[in-house]
């Protein structure tokens, strides 16, 4: 064999691989870059309209995300929702494992599969005089911490969605990490001049934090998933935000993603519209 004619031979090979490895990273790097370059956000914009689906906020251009987070649901346990809403004096019935209910009085705590906590209050409240937003927002973070006892302060969390009701106020509070908002993590409050109506809440804790420095897909591109959701048309975007996504169907529990208690919370783009609904873009 002519060692020196094959190794010549590789040589070339070898470069043309190259060229032709180049040619792609090169091109796949000018398709990620034209994703979030003018034209094609006007585009995507004309796109949505054609479903009459607006855009009333800025649109972000990052596509790298910081980090992966371990999160886990916030566990509710029966004796101690007893004991932080009713002193332990609540009157507790089980329909089965799943399900647990605590009252006294006008008063209703519901506890479904130990990480959704339901709060009502059932009879006639007593005026007192919350009639601004500013009001709504000082009795719920303080029902959050002196009634509920969740919280020793609210820095984990945002009012991110509110609305003015013929009752009163609907308050979203949502988990924030690093300035990112993790869902599905959420507190909601139903608030009326005498007070908390009703409450909701879902929470996730951290339990890990890893250094990552992932591409995603851009906002621009990731929007356009928009128009196959019909719900969304004739909306308008009011935020769009990098956010953490956690989803218990996603994760290892075999089908049974109900008794997910913990698992990885994957970047994704939060989009919420004018009228509180909200959609969550993981699209990888």
């Amino acid at each position: 064999m002519d060692w020196s004619k094959a190794k010549t031979i590789l040589i070339v090979a070898l470069l043309v691989a190259n060229s032709i490895l180049a040619y792609f990273l090169y091109f796949d790097d000018i398709y990620a870059n034209s994703t979030t370059d003018d034209s094609f956000i006007l585009r995507t914009q004309e796109i949505l309209l054609n479903k009459d689906i607006k855009i009333d906020t800025e649109i972000p251009l990052t596509t790298k995300a910081t980090f992966n987070l371990s999160v886990e649901y916030q566990k509710y346990e029966p004796l101690e929702i007893n004991r932080n809403f009713f002193e332990g004096n609540g009157i507790r019935e089980s329909m089965d494992s799943t399900f647990t209910e605590i009252y006294r009085d006008n008063e209703n705590v519901t506890i479904i599969n130990d990480k959704l906590l339901i709060y009502e209050y059932l009879g006639e409240m007593k005026d007192k005089g919350i009639n601004s937003l500013e009001a709504a927002k000082s009795e719920a973070e303080e029902f959050l911490i002196d009634r509920a006892k969740f919280n020793s302060d609210t820095n984990d969390l945002v009012l991110s969605y509110y609305r003015e009701t013929d009752y009163g106020y609907y308050l979203e509070y949502t988990k924030v990490f690093d300035g990112m908002y993790i869902e599905q993590s959420f507190t909601t409050f139903r608030i009326e001049n005498g007070g908390v109506r009703k409450m909701e809440r879902t929470w996730l804790n951290i339990k890990q934090i890893e250094d990552t420095n992932i591409e995603i897909v851009s906002a621009p591109k990731a929007i356009l998933e928009l128009i196959s959701h019909e719900q969304v048309y004739n909306k308008t975007i009011t935020d769009i935000s990098l956010c953490y996504y956690f989803d218990p169907e996603k994760q290892d529990y075999f089908g049974d993603y109900q008794s997910a208690t913990e698992g990885k919370a994957v970047p994704a783009w939060r989009v919420l519209f004018h009228d509180g609904y909200k959609m969550i873009l993981d699209i990888n």
